[in-house]
């Protein structure tokens, strides 16, 4: 058996503070650790959300934008897995060039690029005209554009894009000055 004793115990304290000597307590600024700012939430945060959206769809792509921003960041392409996966990267990427058989023929140019770490596969296309396929496999979405300009300034752009919900296709004309 075991018991447990408490004593208290006052006694006048010996120390003494003078005040007016004391030196004032400077609290030192904090500028190593980064501030979140705004613009920083709005790298995370989706602003295109939908009304009828559900909570793992938003946190799905909270979390998917956060992990896409902290593995593009300098610190984390500064490491061993950062490297790799740069160089993978790279590895899926491909252009193929068709030259021109004569002199004032036109040469194409295809592009193949597979973004693996966010589900994207890209196809361009520059030859008698500018077109693209970009498949985004989170999201589930296609999207196709062709460009021919019309003008020296002016383009022609016809473009789709398909979901899972709708397809929207457009035209339209694009200036560059």
């Amino acid at each position: 058996m075991s018991f447990l004793f408490l004593i208290g115990f006052t006694c006048p304290c010996m120390a003494k503070v003078d005040l007016k000597s004391t030196k004032r307590l400077i609290i030192p600024e904090d500028k190593v650790t980064p501030k979140i700012t705004q613009a920083d939430v709005a790298k995370v945060v989706p602003l295109d959300l939908k009304q009828g959206d559900s909570e793992g769809t938003v946190l799905t792509r909270i979390a998917d934008r956060g992990f896409s921003l902290w593995f593009n960041s300098a610190a984390m392409k500064a490491t061993t897995l950062g490297r790799i996966a740069e160089t993978a990267q790279e590895k899926l990427k491909t252009d193929v060039v068709v030259p021109a058989s004569t002199p004032k023929g036109v040469s194409h140019k295809f592009s193949f690029k597979v973004e693996a770490f966010q589900a994207l596969a890209k196809v361009e296309y520059t030859g008698w005209m500018k077109a693209a396929i970009n498949y985004d496999a989170k999201a589930a979405e296609t999207d196709i554009f062709v460009k021919e300009k019309v003008f020296s300034n002016k383009d022609l752009v016809v473009s789709h894009k398909a979901t899972k919900e709708q397809g929207l296709s457009m035209v339209g004309l694009a200036w560059s000055w």
